[in-house]
């Protein structure tokens, strides 16, 4: 088995059973990214080139995930898993080793799991329904086929199952009959976006078999591999029309204790017409989350472990109770796809992004990953992210950050980027891409800048890996609900974290209350009833679970479906005191057709017991438990909150346009208070009022880490000055100048973006403004921080010869040390564009850059990819510039 300890948020891995005898160190508070081999043809050279780089700007490791080739290449294409293809990997961890970085994999090409060696009785299955009807007397001849259940119906009341009674063939009586054939068909899903050698069918997760045969392939090459290999990976569910697998019956009577193919004219139903009927298909859809959880998800976390790995586990898309299958991993993984319209001047929102098709990003979803780390003790949660941010080409780093902000937010604290393509350097721009991701790859436009983002999230990592959850309250997430909606034919309720998320999250009870209680600012865990189960009562009535977190109030969201067992447990928790309250009304009825009429009767005896614990709304009954709150949520300020052996410690961000600087109070900050920006380092030691408020400077897009340190010494309260603001005043003409004289030099009265002018329109790279300014004597003092107005993407601040660093994020502004301005100034802009007006230029051309197999390459709306009727994209510098006093 291979040991690791966390030391200082770094991995070090000590050795494995894989081989590994050489200690090696690598980051998790840097960034990761998914690091797509097209074709996996990859090469020593190409290999070193990429990883050298990603080093270098400032990632902590790598993701391989193979995918489809690009046109062209056929000769360099590397067979999955085939001689080759290991050598290759296995030169990778030799790489990644020298340059500390760590590498993790998917197991297998594309996504899901499946592949070459998938055989068709291991592979995802549906059930499809037949009805019969025969007329009196009439005779049914048992068809060939893999049929797995027929049963006979007469006048709607079941009569027999002709398989189980070993029957062939049936005559129908004096009344006629019903028959309801159910046969076992593949889905005939193929693994999507599969590599060379990968292609094949999608395995059964609901079968532990089909996984115990699909592993087997990988055992040689992780039994040679070599340590940073850290962690196996299994993508999003995405199994597509599975509902059937060959101990569905088996499980089903053993789980709900009645037998479902005596219910077949339930499930053939276009529509659940009955709560009996809506109870039936409940527990048919707990069934299959059992299912994926005890015969993929355990299986593939204990197995994982046994090779002496780490298991990583995006559970979403999948059918199953989400916040059970995050927690029987060791990294669980959410993910942030798509666009999201922040409330921050500036921000730029993609218009060609389908929020409809696709939703709008929400911190509630992140939170059922981060949730199920919380109460079991994970150290990492992980998270896809900027996933279809923007159409390929335009994302800028500035629309980057307020989306790692978020991540950070819902509890993240191991991202990752989605993602960077291993492209070889001799493949000409924009070289080797992947069709659904920001680029971040060393072809990216803003890749220069990219260390800085990098840094940035190492440094709030830190922060965010090292200390625990500081949250007080528990909130059901009511799964039943779930299983029991709009039930019909062939129906699953696979979660998704993108539309469908509407339907079983944001227009939910449950929905509602969470972002209630976030509004309020509470920081709430979500908890299922199998992790509510776990939770040990303390003396002091909150509850404690296995991983040390305390928590004071359980609130339960309108739950309409409940288990006897959890109504029990309430009732049990209610008697001893236990701050158990329900939001809006008690759960209304029992969860499954299963129960006896004892159990039904127990069900509503504990619902007695329940009655006094109905509250309208949560808040008086967390003030009375003294449950605390952050007041700065009242300012629109997103906060997650930590706790450390020295205090309470938070990651906050100015994510909307309601605040940019007052007094402000943070509930568990009494003594001192530090304040550092991330993302230049700075701190600040603001001292505390009588009230415990202190003066905030944090503008929309900004983001702090708040420590409480103690009081050192008696202190007064400065009194905040007023805001100074001093224009920059161009002395001398604007010269905008590029490299190598690639363009001519452009002379400007005022600040204005360089593709203005038509003959600048096609180009990517850097325009850099110069110009001199005057400053009196008294305005030196007062010209503290500077801001530019519009930035397109990013900029070089040069200040009387001194280099003072980038602005890539909002709000555009940038701190000037003491001593370097002067009465007489001169300064250098140097702006870098986004490549969309190059690649628009290439497609006008027609030139052939969109090589790849398989899906090819595709804009965010998922239509063929063609930028020559794109607007020309602004680039450089727009609008005014001037200084602050603070």
């Amino acid at each position: 088995m291979r040991r690791f300890a966390y030391l200082f948020i770094i991995f070090f891995f000590i050795g494995k059973a894989a081989g590994a005898q050489t200690p090696a160190a690598f980051s998790t508070s840097k960034p990761w990214a998914y690091w797509w081999w097209p074709g996996s043809a990859v090469t020593e050279k190409g290999i070193t080139h990429n990883l050298e780089a990603f080093a270098k700007a400032g990632f902590g490791g790598l993701h391989i995930i193979p995918i489809y080739g690009a046109k062209g290449y056929e000769s360099s294409f590397l067979t999955y898993l085939g001689p080759a293809w290991k050598q290759k990997f296995s030169f990778v961890l030799k790489e990644a080793h020298r340059l500390h970085l760590g590498i993790d994999m998917t197991l297998g090409t594309g996504w899901p799991l499946g592949g070459a060696h998938v055989s068709a009785s291991d592979a995802a299955k549906r059930y499809q329904l037949e009805t019969l009807t025969l007329s009196p007397n009439q005779s049914f001849q048992m068809p060939i086929g893999d049929v797995q259940a027929v049963s006979v119906f007469v006048e709607g009341n079941f009569e027999q199952e002709l398989i189980q009674a070993h029957v062939s063939h049936y005559t129908a009586g004096p009344k006629g009959a019903t028959i309801y054939v159910l046969v076992e068909q593949g889905t005939g899903q193929q693994v999507k976006r599969a590599a060379p050698g990968g292609e094949g069918l999608v395995i059964d997760h609901f079968s532990k078999t089909a996984f115990e045969h699909y592993r087997t392939e990988f055992v040689p090459l992780l039994k040679q591999a070599q340590t940073p290999l850290r962690a196996l990976y299994n993508d999003s569910y995405e199994v597509y029309g599975a509902n059937y697998t060959p101990k569905l019956f088996e499980t089903f009577e053993q789980l709900n204790h009645y037998d479902l193919r005596k219910h077949l004219d339930v499930l053939a139903k276009p529509k659940a017409e009955t709560e009996d009927e809506n109870a039936i298909w409940a527990d048919y859809h707990r069934t299959l989350s059992s299912l994926l959880m005890t015969e993929f998800t355990q299986p593939f976390a204990a197995w994982i472990k046994q090779m002496g790995f780490v298991s990583r586990n995006q559970a979403h898309g999948s059918p199953g109770n989400l916040l059970d299958l995050y927690a029987a991993v060791d990294i669980p993984e959410t993910e942030f796809f798509g666009s999201k319209p922040f409330d921050i001047p500036g921000y730029p929102m993609d218009p060609d992004y389908d929020s409809v098709r696709f939703g709008i990003p929400d911190v509630r979803n992140l939170k059922l990953a981060s949730s199920a780390a919380n109460l079991t003790g994970k150290k990492l949660v992980s998270s896809e992210t900027t996933t279809w941010l923007g159409d390929h080409f335009k994302v800028s780093l500035a629309q980057v950050k307020p989306v790692v902000d978020q991540v950070f937010i819902g509890g993240v604290n191991h991202l990752f980027f989605h993602g960077a393509t291993y492209s070889p350097p001799e493949v000409a721009w924009p070289g080797w891409l992947f069709y659904a991701s920001t680029n971040f790859n060393p072809q990216s436009h803003f890749w220069e800048a990219l260390p800085s983002l990098n840094q940035y999230i190492d440094v709030c990592q830190k922060m965010l890996q090292a200390n625990r959850t500081d949250s007080d309250v528990l909130m059901y997430f009511p799964m039943e609900d779930i299983w029991h909606d709009r039930n019909g034919l062939g129906k699953t309720h696979p979660l998704d974290l993108h539309a469908n998320s509407r339907d079983w999250m944001k227009n939910t009870s449950f929905g509602h209350w969470s972002e209630h209680m976030q509004n309020k600012g509470y920081q709430v865990d979500y908890i299922s009833d199998q992790l509510m189960a776990e939770l040990q009562p303390t003396p002091n009535r909150t509850w404690k679970t296995k991983s040390g977190a305390e928590y004071k109030v359980l609130l339960i969201p309108a739950a309409h479906y409940v288990s006897l067992a959890t109504m029990e447990l309430w009732a049990k928790w209610v008697n001893q005191g236990m701050p158990v309250y329900f939001l809006e009304h008690l759960p209304l009825q029992v969860n499954s057709f299963g129960l006896t009429s004892d159990e039904k009767n127990r069900w509503a005896v504990a619902k007695e017991t329940l009655l006094m614990h109905w509250v309208s709304d949560p808040i008086n009954v967390l003030e009375r438990y003294r449950v605390t709150r952050e007041p700065i949520a009242d300012q629109r300020i997103s906060f997650i909150r930590k706790k450390s052996a020295a205090g309470a410690q938070y990651f906050i961000a100015n994510l909307s346009n309601k605040f940019s600087d007052g007094l402000v109070r943070l509930a568990k900050i009494n003594a001192g208070v530090e304040l550092e920006d991330p993302l230049t380092g700075e701190i600040r030691k603001p001292i505390l009022r009588k009230d415990k408020q202190f003066y905030l400077q944090l503008a929309p897009g900004q983001s702090l880490l708040v420590r409480s340190i103690p009081v050192l010494k008696k202190a007064i309260p400065a009194e905040i000055p007023s805001k100074v603001f001093t224009p920059l005043v161009p002395s001398t003409q604007i010269q905008l100048t590029f490299p190598q004289r690639i363009l001519p030099a452009q002379t400007m009265e005022s600040m204005q973006f360089w593709t203005e002018d038509s003959t600048t329109q096609d180009y990517w790279g850097k325009g850099t403004y110069a110009f001199d300014f005057d400053l009196l004597s008294e305005q030196i003092p007062q010209a503290k921080v500077l801001h530019v107005d519009q930035i397109r993407d990013w900029v070089r601040v040069k200040m009387n010869g001194k280099d003072l660093g980038l602005i890539w994020s909002l709000p555009y502004q940038l701190t000037i040390p003491s001593g370097v301005l002067q009465e007489k100034n001169h300064i250098e802009l140097e702006v870098m564009n986004v490549s969309a007006n190059r690649i628009r230029q290439l497609d006008r051309a027609k030139f052939n850059w969109k090589n790849f197999y398989e899906i090819n390459f595709v804009n965010i709306q998922y239509k063929p990819f063609d930028a020559s009727t794109w607007a020309v994209t602004p680039s450089g510098i727009s609008g005014e510039l001037y200084f602050s006093n603070r």
